[in-house]
């Protein structure tokens, strides 16, 4: 067989057998490297499985097999764990857990996701995308501060769309909007690269694909605990494969109604409820993260009317633009109560509708705002603990070339069919034989069943093909 058919048949084995991977994961457990003589830790589908008796004894506790239930349990001072294999309903001391891929048996060993692992007696687990490596302290090393309780809220890249990741402590995540359908695997794999494990709040702002389009992703990807929303529905594709996935997904989903979330010292205020208006626009649900001396307040796409209908204390450090800059967003009175320092953009670049407004960035200059944009900036992260902040972002002028992180898949394209077909780098939908439609890059496709969809997504009908 000569060299060029072996690499090739190689290369083929390597696409077809689930979770081969090029190199293994590096385990560093309480300090200490773990060797695996047997099974190695693999990534599969985005997730790290690891070998459940060599980290669990490794921690002290004892594990044992059964081999008539395919169960693992094992057992740690008062804390008793049992993992049925292929099943993703573990429990410890009998209160039922939920994974995201169940625990399977590799070359005869078994291989549970990694946060289960790390987690199941109490310890916390740190992995780090560059280097591949694990971290986990079974229990806090001598001398080793306590876990971090810093607030990061990521303002996360998704073009002319919006998604907000808020990363509070003790593994408690929200999510605020998922972009555009064509941005939800963008935004899986950055909350993966975050350890997300589960999301304990999703907030869908309104029905607006450039909110909810990559929501359906999200819900399939991730456990997700609550979901609020505005309870405006809409006749579009877009709306009904958000409802069908937050439907299918079983867990408590209800309007926004003035909710309080507290996690620690922590509380996000849901500032809305019931109005009604004839924008679709002011239905955003619109709410408060108090983290001590430092909030922030996140407007989803609230013009004037629903901005200057706010009640009670909506001042904030921190201002995510509303209605990514529009000059119908970010009134003086609204402005002036805020009375923010950064406010932060999420906006495409080039985009055809004139966002961020000049009229928008003069007011926030004018009262001294600084401003950050993600067609500029790239993602934004602002930490806080809860006294002080900072900004980062990804990068750090217009002309800084964004580098994708190794392994990270390229987002999905859409691959939904119907009678109209956009661009989501413009505002105009065509018949799908119009020329200009033919240009129109695979990635950049979005597809409306009706004319009523695509315009109250924000598109206007092609001059040329007039549809």
């Amino acid at each position: 067989m000569n060299t060029k058919r072996l690499l090739l048949i190689t290369l083929v084995l390597m696409l077809l057998i689930p979770g081969v991977a090029l190199a293994a994961p590096t385990v560093i457990l309480d300090g200490e490297q773990l060797i695996f003589t047997d099974a190695q830790p693999i990534l599969e589908d985005g997730r790290t499985l690891v070998p459940l008796r060599s980290i669990f004894e490794s921690m002290g506790a004892t594990v044992s097999w059964d081999q008539d239930t395919k169960t693992a349990t094992a057992v740690k001072g008062n804390t008793t764990v049992i993992l049925p294999i292929g099943s993703t309903g573990p429990t410890i001391n009998g209160q039922a857990k939920k994974l995201d891929v169940p625990a399977k048996i590799i070359n005869g060993r078994t291989l549970a996701p990694l946060r289960f692992v790390g987690e199941a007696f109490g310890g916390t687990v740190g992995w780090d995308q560059a280097s591949q490596t694990i971290t986990i302290f079974s229990i806090p090393p001598s001398g080793t501060p306590p876990p971090t309780q810093d607030i990061k809220v990521h303002f996360i890249d998704v073009g002319q769309a919006d998604s907000i990741y808020i990363q509070l402590p003790d593994n408690n995540d929200v999510l605020i909007d998922g972009g555009n359908a064509a941005d939800g695997s963008t935004v899986v794999n950055y909350l993966r690269s975050q350890n997300v494990d589960d999301i304990e709040l999703l907030i869908a702002t309104h029905p607006h694909e450039d909110h909810i389009g990559g929501l359906p992703a999200v819900l399939n990807a991730f456990v997700v605990e609550q979901i609020i929303d505005s309870g405006k529905a809409a006749s579009t594709k877009t709306y009904s494969n958000y409802a069908a996935a937050a439907q299918a997904e079983g867990c408590h989903w209800e309007e926004d109604m003035g909710q309080t979330f507290t996690w620690g010292n922590n509380t996000l205020q849901i500032l809305t409820g019931q109005e009604s208006w004839k924008n679709v626009n002011d239905y955003s649900v619109i709410s408060r993260l108090d983290c001590g001396d430092i909030e922030f307040l996140f407007a989803g796409d609230a013009e004037t009317p629903a901005e200057l209908n706010l009640k009670g204390d909506i001042s904030a450090e921190i201002i995510k633009g509303g209605h990514h800059g529009s000059n119908s967003s970010t009134s003086p009175g609204f402005l002036s109560r805020v009375n923010p320092e950064v406010a932060v953009i999420s906006v495409g670049a080039g985009n055809t509708y004139g966002h961020p407004a000049a009229e928008t960035l003069d007011k926030l200059q004018a009262a001294g705002v600084k401003v950050y944009r993600t067609d500029l900036n790239g993602n934004i992260i602002v930490t806080t603990d809860g006294k002080t902040y900072s900004v980062t972002t990804q990068k750090t002028s217009a002309s800084t070339p964004i580098v994708q992180p190794a392994g990270t898949p390229p987002p999905l394209p859409i691959t939904s069919q119907g009678k109209y077909v956009g661009s989501t780098k413009s505002n105009k939908y065509h018949y799908p034989d119009c020329r200009y439609a033919k240009q129109i890059q695979w990635a950049n496709e979005i597809w409306f069943e009706s004319k009523e969809e695509a315009e109250a997504t924000g598109y206007v009908s092609c001059g040329v093909c007039k549809p």
